[in-house]
């Protein structure tokens, strides 16, 4: 019987069993030899659990029968296998999957019993929480235990199950035979004279790989790890051994995937370059080395990928997504001229000119792609290279076409700008006309505007504040190019027919010739070459899209003019207030729509007597105020709506201005129409806007009403007369 000082030195902390959990006891329990994975996976160290009962690690999971019948199969002198919970020094469970072998002693019963784990907890807690669904994960595979045996000499003394299992011999027929036959024919001999001389105690390494043959006549490899151990007054070899050869399949695949990889690169037409974690050349294929006059054998295994490609050392586009900061990075050295790939994750695109490649520099278009692992890692990046100078060199062309056509353009545009001078100058002397009467008039209400100077001042500073003194102006200028613009398209439009039925005809004539004539054919190369087909489908397009947008400025110019009125003078007039609300809210629309939105709730209005212009201003102050009232970085709603009450005599007709904002606080509603006054920041607002609106609205025999609760929102009513008292009407508004 070994005695436990050499059983000690036999399953230390070496190679040898360095994946199991190795623990030996005597026939009453007693912890006698425990390894540094054991006591890795308990919590105890060694001093802990030698001369403790094996009990200390009892998770009291298993019934008392459990343990009773390992310990009479143990001390029969069978080996004993099953799962076992035991529990950590910290309280937490940990499963192995527990060969508890018997030594034999001097006797018929065993000395000791050495127990060899697998930790198995992963595998029990998954069964643990997918128990319920066990017909789903039935084909969930048992853990596979390392194999282990014991020789003395040639013979086996010694195997555990998976051995057999590995193997495909049993028990029996592995314990009669030699160790070394289980190996292939050519290994067999360096397997006996390296197992002869750990036992003679010479160097030999402890982890070496060798291949057997199983009974059925497969080969498999082995990665064996083994030891000397001190055994029946003399020595033995106890191993363990784990099946690799699927991992050495893999390499092997491996290999051969590198040699088709490393074949399919060099063979490819694409020009192709292959980097890997550490920006090394791995793969320079011969395309890529013609196009940039680069060969492989200067770049392959360097960091110098650049210089194919630059004079001065800077990262290519490959580089770039190794290093994993492509995006940071990407516009200093791409500018406009990359994108990310459509097709492949995590790839970009981008193109660049080379002036060194050919005769007058050549267009390259890149796309750089990550290769990863199987833990998604990057691992390097592979990049190819298309020649798209022909490209660019059609797209030059398509532009100098485009420039003669404009040139076309241009020199309609001249002619009709004479006959547009010949009309302005007869519009000119009509004007002279207007102006004297103009003149005349404004002496006959010189006195009125004296009176009204003041608030006409205040009203002015408003506006101009609002959208510009100029508005109306602008607005009348703008009117003159549109006019003439929505004219040239409308010419283009006819000049595009007749480009057509040309076409038409010089299609119907080169249909006439044969098919391998040189002109049909070059008029089919170019019509190919230059994408005829789309630009004829396209050109209605770009019509139509542009007098699209010349009908939007014109609906701009028009809520302008309205806004303003300047063209309909300050006279007392009938208008409807909604058509009001909607030039101003077109008008003021890019101030509001990044903070509220808006929805209009109008009912029913009769037209009202009212100078609209100012209405149109007091409408805008309300906006305007009721947009800056949104919480920063808060989107809110304006709420518009209108209606109309009262009886024939009395009329009126009112318009509300809602929103969601921040609200008024109670001690600043009794001054808000004050002049001069605003709760607005220094610098954000003049405090004339509802002051003005006040004054506006009492020229109109109206009222403006507010309700506000802070942190909910604030309303404004403006009610006006429907009909305005005759004295007004008849003279000067008061």
């Amino acid at each position: 019987m070994p005695s436990l000082p050499d059983l000690s030195a036999a399953l230390g902390d070496q190679v040898l069993l360095r994946h199991l959990q190795v623990s030996v006891v005597d026939d009453a329990g007693i912890i006698l030899y425990v390894n540094d994975r054991f006591c890795d996976a308990s919590g105890y160290t060694r001093d802990e659990l030698i001369g403790q009962r094996s009990a200390l690690l009892s998770s009291g999971r298993h019934p008392e029968d459990f343990f009773r019948t390992m310990w009479q199969t143990a001390r029969s002198g069978f080996d004993w296998r099953g799962e076992v919970a035991n529990r950590r020094k910290d309280g937490s469970e940990f499963w192995i999957e527990l060969t508890v072998v018997p030594l034999p002693g001097d006797g018929d019963a065993p000395c000791c019993y050495v127990g060899l784990g697998s930790d198995i907890t992963r595998l029990v807690e998954a069964e643990q929480q997918f128990r319920h669904s066990e017909a789903r994960f039935r084909g969930l595979t048992e853990t596979i235990s390392a194999a282990v045996f014991l020789h003395q000499g040639e013979r086996l003394i010694y195997a555990n199950r998976a051995m057999e299992r590995i193997s495909g011999y049993s028990r029996d027929e592995l314990l009669g035979m030699p160790f070394y036959q289980l190996a292939r024919p050519d290994a067999q001999e360096s397997l006996r004279a390296r197992a002869a001389a750990r036992l003679r105690g010479e160097p030999v390494a402890p982890i070496y790989e060798v291949p057997i043959r199983t009974k059925g006549g497969d080969i498999r490899w082995l990665e064996v790890t083994a030891t000397r151990i001190d055994y029946d007054d003399g020595y033995a070899a106890l191993g363990t051994a784990i099946d690799i050869t699927e991992r050495r399949q893999a390499e092997a695949a491996q290999r051969h995937i590198q040699q088709v990889l490393q074949q399919i690169i060099d063979g490819d037409p694409v020009p192709t370059f292959v980097i890997d974690a550490e920006h090394r050349v791995t793969h320079w294929n011969a395309a890529c080395g013609l196009i940039t006059g680069t060969p492989a054998a200067r770049l392959l295994g360097t960091r110098l990928a650049w210089t194919g490609f630059y004079d001065t050392e800077r990262p290519v586009l490959a580089d770039l997504i190794v290093d994993g900061d492509i995006e940071a990075r990407i516009d200093s050295f791409y500018g406009n001229f990359y994108r990310r790939s459509e097709v492949i994750p995590g790839a970009y695109e981008a193109e660049g000119f080379f002036p060194r490649f050919g005769t007058g520099g050549r267009w390259l278009f890149f796309t750089a792609a990550p290769l990863h692992d199987d833990q998604g890692r990057i691992i390097g990046a592979i990049e190819t290279l298309v020649d798209i100078t022909e490209r660019k060199e059609a797209e030059a062309a398509l532009r100098n076409a485009h420039a003669e056509l404009e040139t076309l353009v241009e020199r309609r545009t001249a002619q009709l700008a004479q006959a547009k001078q010949a009309l302005e100058e007869d519009v000119a002397k009509r004007e002279a006309s207007e102006a004297e009467l103009r003149r005349r008039n404004a002496e006959l209400v010189e006195v009125n505007a004296r009176l009204q100077e003041t608030q006409e001042q205040l009203v002015q500073s408003e506006k101009l504040a609002s959208i510009g003194q100029l508005a109306a102006g602008v607005a009348h200028e703008i009117n003159n190019p549109i006019g003439y613009v929505q004219s040239n398209l409308t010419t283009l439009e006819r000049y595009l027919g007749d480009v057509h039925a040309v076409l038409a005809a010089l299609d119907a004539a080169a249909a006439q010739l044969p098919p391998e004539h040189p002109a049909a054919q070059e008029v089919a190369r170019l019509k190919q070459e230059r994408d005829f087909d789309f630009l004829l489908e396209d050109l209605p397009d770009l019509t139509a899209q542009s007098q699209e947008g010349i009908d939007r400025v014109r609906k701009i110019v028009a809520d302008l003019k309205d806004f303003s009125r300047l063209d309909s003078g300050q006279d007392w007039q009938r208008a409807d207030l909604r058509q009001g609300l909607d030039s101003t809210l077109n008008i003021v629309n890019n101030e509001v729509k990044y903070r509220a939105e808006v929805v209009r709730d109008y009912g029913a209005l009769p037209e009202i007597e009212c100078l609209p212009s100012q209405l149109n201003q007091v409408f805008l102050n309300l906006l305007v105020n009721a947009a800056h009232a949104m919480p920063d970085g808060e989107r809110g709603r304006i709420t518009l709506r209108t209606g109309h009450s009262g009886s024939d005599a009395d009329e009126r007709v009112w318009v509300e201005v809602a929103d969601t904002g921040r609200g008024i606080a109670p001690e600043h509603l009794h001054r808000i129409f004050d002049p001069f006054f605003t709760t607005k920041p220094v610098g954000k607002g003049t405090g004339l806007g509802l002051s003005l609106s006040y004054g506006i609205v009492q020229k109109h025999h109206g009222q403006i009403l507010v309700t506000s609760q802070p942190g909910q929102g604030t309303t404004f009513r403006v009610v006006l007369p429907v009909r305005q008292p005759s004295q007004t009407k008849e003279g000067t508004p008061p």
